[in-house]
């Protein structure tokens, strides 16, 4: 079965499974699709041909879990609103118990998937330097008592957790994703060099904002350009660190990103990585704008 047939026949049944979890009719959805599909989205974080995409990537092994549909829009709904367990509980209708044992088998499941890929930063691209773009992005999490200094994040003030995201220039890919490292003690570019950097090809550079300072590595902003070529580089670097804050956005839709992780510090990096893929799965749909043409070459 081809997977445009696939998509036909499990378009219908998704909508069918998620009509009670968000109170409508499923034949709402023919009857007014935008109001169904604009509440679908609230709900679970992504559109609901995204959510069909996603299924097909996932379907085999959530069913070899034993898992559900159901299951699957459970985790979903939990990594977009993170709300408590009691409350999402008594929302979806089980145990506080069933409910926790089932998003974390689903966040596991989505661990399984492999849709980014490091070599895809040249599709469309050629260029070795700079072949991609870096940056990181903190995700709070409970304070630790006594204080511990190692976690603290000057981002926003709290105990937190970095991370380190790449983006392909030339298309909507995330390329890279690493860490779950205390903010307080790994900088963006002693991460950079433990996580990314080593998979560098010879001559390899990435495009990065000042924290990354290592010219042998990365291009950075000039902070007082006095050549046209500088000025060039700068305009190049507004333009793709602008692309990577709505990148960084559309990860923090999920607002267990954006709120205090209430789980163990240990389990972060797996809600991380699953926010990942569902989001290269997201932008398949919903790209991020292309900046190829507004680039200066030299």
């Amino acid at each position: 079965m081809s997977e445009t047939e696939q998509w036909t026949i499990q378009l219908p049944l998704m909508v069918n499974r998620a009509a009670p979890l968000i109170n409508l009719s499923s034949l709402l959805f023919q009857r007014n699709r935008r109001v169904w599909c604009a509440t679908f989205k609230s709900v679970f974080g992504l559109s609901i041909e995204s959510a069909v995409d996603l299924w097909i990537l996932v379907a085999h092994d959530v069913l070899k879990a034993k898992l559900t549909k159901v299951h699957f829009l459970w985790c979903l709904n939990w990594l977009k609103e993170y709300n408590t367990d009691w409350s999402s509980a008594s929302r979806f209708k089980t145990s506080p118990s069933n409910w926790r044992n089932k998003i974390w088998q689903m966040v596991r499941v989505f661990n399984k998937m492999d849709v980014i890929d490091w070599e895809s930063r040249f599709d469309n691209w050629r260029n070795l330097r700079p072949s991609c773009y870096v940056d990181g992005t903190d995700c709070p999490i409970n304070e630790v008592q006594p204080f511990d200094p190692s976690l603290f994040s000057h981002k926003f003030k709290h105990a937190g957790l970095c991370y380190q995201v790449a983006v392909a220039i030339a298309t909507s890919k995330i390329v890279f994703v690493a860490g779950g490292v205390p903010c307080g003690q790994w900088s963006d570019l002693k991460m950079a060099q433990h996580s990314i950097v080593p998979h560098l090809k010879p001559g390899e550079k990435l495009a990065a904002d000042g924290g990354y300072v290592d010219s042998s590595v990365f291009y950075n902003k000039v902070h007082r350009p006095l050549t046209q070529a500088e000025r060039i580089q700068n305009h190049n670097l507004n333009l793709m660190a602008s692309r990577h804050e709505i990148l960084n956005g559309r990860l923090k839709d999920f607002h267990i990103l954006r709120r205090v992780f209430r789980g163990s510090m240990a389990d972060h990096h797996l809600i991380f990585k699953a926010v990942a893929q569902i989001t290269q799965v997201k932008l398949r749909r919903e790209p991020l704008h292309c900046i190829l043409n507004h680039l200066i070459y030299q």
